[in-house]
C-alpha cells in the first residue's frame, strides 16, 4: 500500500512544485514526472525497501490501471462534433499529417526490420504517439501485448527527439517551410481567439491542476472517475466475450470507442475536471514508467531504434510538407497540424505563440483532438500490417 500511495501522490508534489517555481513549470509536469522516475530508477535501489516481486507487480498494476482510466477521462471533455466543424481547412492538413506518419512508420518497419527487434510493435506504438500522443502509445502497447522494455525505451527516446522537433518548429520551421509553402491568410483582424468551450485544453501549465482541489467540484470529479471506471469495466466485459488472442486489442478499442461515445452525452461532457484528472493519471503513469526504466539505455544507445524514431519524425515532416505543397496548404496550417500529430494537445498554445498566430490555435486544438480520437485505431492497424509485412 505504501508503494502504491507513493506512485499516486509523488506526481502531486511535482505539480505543486511547478506551481510555485515557474522555471520548473517551463520544463513541464509530464517531462518532470518521467524524469524524476528515471532519477529514482538510477539512484535508488527500491529492493532495499520492498521485495522485487512486489515492486514489479505494483508498477505493472499502477501503470496499466492509470492509463486505462485516463483514456476515457481525456475523451469525455472534448466535443468531437464541434472539433470537426471548427477545424475547417486544418482538417486537410491533419489528414495529410496522419497519412504521412502512417506511411513513413510502415515503410520504416520494412527498412529497419533487421535493426530493430519486434519492429512491428515499434511501428504501431509510434503511430499512436505521433498521431495522438503518449496515452495512445501506451494504449497500443497494451492492445498488441507490446514488450515493456521496448515501450520504456521508446518513451525515453520520444521525449528527447520530440524536444528537438519542437525547438526546430518554434525557431526555424516557419522560415524554412515558408520558402515553398504559401503564407497563412488571417481571417480575424483583431486576433481574438474563441476557445469554444475548450479553454481547459489551452492551459499547459501546472496551474491547470488547481481545480482538482476545489471542494465544490469534488462531486463532479468523482462522477467523472466513476463513469470512466464504468467504461473500462464494460470494455473488459466485452473483451471477455472474444478469444484470448484478441482480448487486449478489444479492450483498448472498446475503451476508446465507449469513451468517444460518452463524450456525445452533454451531462458527461460537461463534468468538471474530467480532462484534468485524466491528465493527472497520465502523470502517475509517466512517473511509474520512469521508475521502470533500465538506465543502461542512456549508456548503451539502441542505434537502430533511435534511427527508426528519427526516421519517422523527419520523414513524416518532409512527406507532409510535400503533400501540403501539392494540396495548397499554407505554412502555419502545416506546422500546427504537424505539431498536433507529433506533440498533441498541450503544445498547441506553445506552437501558436511561436508562430505569432493565435488564430490558428483553435483549429490546432480540433486537429489534435481528432488525433487523440483516431490514434489507437491507426496504431493497432499499422502494427498488424507491419507484422504481416516483416513476417513476424
Amino acid at each position: 500500500m505504501t508503494l502504491v500511495l507513493a506512485y499516486l501522490l509523488i506526481p502531486a508534489l511535482i505539480v505543486i512544485a511547478c506551481q510555485k517555481f515557474s522555471l520548473l513549470d517551463k520544463a513541464g509536469v509530464v517531462v518532470l514526472s518521467f524524469g524524476l522516475g528515471i532519477a529514482i530508477a538510477a539512484g535508488l535501489d527500491l529492493t532495499l525497501l520492498f521485495e522485487a516481486d512486489t515492486i514489479s507487480a505494483v508498477q505493472k498494476d499502477v501503470s496499466e490501471i492509470s492509463i486505462a482510466i485516463a483514456l476515457p477521462l481525456l475523451l469525455f471533455s472534448i466535443n468531437v462534433k464541434s472539433a470537426l466543424n471548427m477545424a475547417g481547412d486544418t482538417m486537410k492538413g491533419m489528414a495529410l499529417a496522419l497519412l504521412s506518419v502512417i506511411v513513413i512508420s510502415t515503410a520504416g518497419s520494412i527498412i529497419f526490420a533487421d535493426q530493430v527487434a519486434d519492429v512491428w510493435q515499434v511501428a504501431g506504438m509510434s503511430v499512436g504517439a505521433y498521431t495522438g500522443g503518449g496515452p495512445n502509445m501506451a494504449a497500443i502497447k497494451t492492445a498488441i501485448d507490446g514488450k515493456e522494455s521496448i515501450f520504456v525505451t521508446m518513451v525515453t527516446y520520444d521525449i528527447l527527439f520530440s524536444a528537438i522537433y519542437l525547438i526546430f518548429v518554434m525557431t526555424l520551421g516557419q522560415k524554412l517551410f515558408g520558402l515553398f509553402l504559401h503564407k497563412y491568410e488571417h481571417k480575424n483582424e483583431n486576433g481574438e481567439v474563441d476557445y469554444a468551450g475548450m479553454e481547459h485544453l489551452a492551459d499547459e501549465t501546472a496551474n491547470g491542476y488547481k481545480k482538482l482541489v476545489d471542494v465544490k467540484l469534488l462531486p463532479q470529479t468523482f462522477a467523472a472517475i466513476l463513469t470512466s471506471g464504468l467504461v473500462v469495466g464494460l470494455a473488459l466485459f466485452i473483451a471477455s466475450l472474444v478469444p484470448e488472442t484478441y482480448k487486449s486489442t478489444t479492450t483498448i478499442v472498446g475503451i476508446t470507442s465507449l469513451g468517444l461515445a460518452a463524450s456525445f452525452i452533454p451531462k458527461i461532457r460537461d463534468l468538471a475536471n474530467s480532462f484534468q484528472i485524466g491528465m493527472y493519471l497520465i502523470l502517475v503513469f509517466c512517473f511509474t514508467m520512469g521508475t521502470m526504466t533500465d538506465t543502461e539505455i542512456f549508456t548503451n544507445i539502441d542505434l537502430g531504434l533511435a534511427s527508426y524514431i528519427s526516421f519517422i519524425l523527419l520523414g513524416s515532416l518532409i512527406m507532409q510538407a510535400l503533400l501540403c505543397k501539392l494540396f495548397k496548404v499554407d505554412t502555419d496550417t502545416f506546422l500546427i497540424t504537424s505539431s498536433a500529430a507529433i506533440m498533441s494537445v498541450p503544445f498547441i498554445p506553445v506552437i501558436a505563440g511561436a508562430l505569432k498566430n493565435r488564430e490558428i490555435m483553435l483549429p490546432g486544438f480540433a486537429a489534435a483532438i481528432i488525433g487523440y480520437a483516431v490514434g489507437n485505431y491507426l496504431g493497432i492497424i499499422v502494427a498488424n500490417v507491419s507484422r504481416s509485412l516483416v513476417g513476424a
